[in-house]
């Protein structure tokens, strides 16, 4: 009986042991490991975005245009009004975004194609440079 007794205190002191190591090793992954994958760094926010959308040349009035930067995330959304004229209300960085649209209910603008619709699907993309940019967005169905 003695024996058994040892057994479990070993088999205790064991378990202990291994779960001590564990969380050691897991502090010192955390802790001691740098990132191998660089990220960008941000630009300043310092490029006015304005201009016209068309879709098969006819102006697109109503939703909004939004901008979308595959290294940095959302950046802004416009309203357009009824000559398919924009502008962001903030500058955002330079570099490239994908254009989509946004309809205030929830269904595609009128007439433009549904990949246009999200940011994810959308394969219209533009370079936005340092400074004032007047962007020209063609769309064609």
């Amino acid at each position: 009986m003695l024996h058994l007794k040892n057994c479990c205190r070993c088999s205790v002191q064991f378990k202990f042991t291994l779960l001590i190591t564990y969380f050691v090793c897991l502090a010192f992954t955390v802790s001691g490991c740098e990132s191998s994958i660089a990220v960008p760094e941000k630009p300043a926010d310092n490029s006015a975005v304005s201009g016209t959308v068309t879709l098969n040349g006819k102006p697109v009035s109503g939703g909004e245009v939004g901008f979308f930067s595959l290294q940095f995330g959302m950046a802004g959304q416009a309203a357009l009004d009824k000559d398919g004229k924009f502008k962001l209300s903030d500058p955002i960085a330079p570099g490239d975004y994908r254009i989509y649209f946004l309809s205030g209910n929830g269904q595609p603008l009128r007439g433009m194609p549904v990949k246009y619709m999200s940011e994810t699907s959308s394969d219209y993309s533009v370079a936005v440079k340092d400074g004032e940019n007047q962007l020209v967005i063609e769309i064609k169905s």
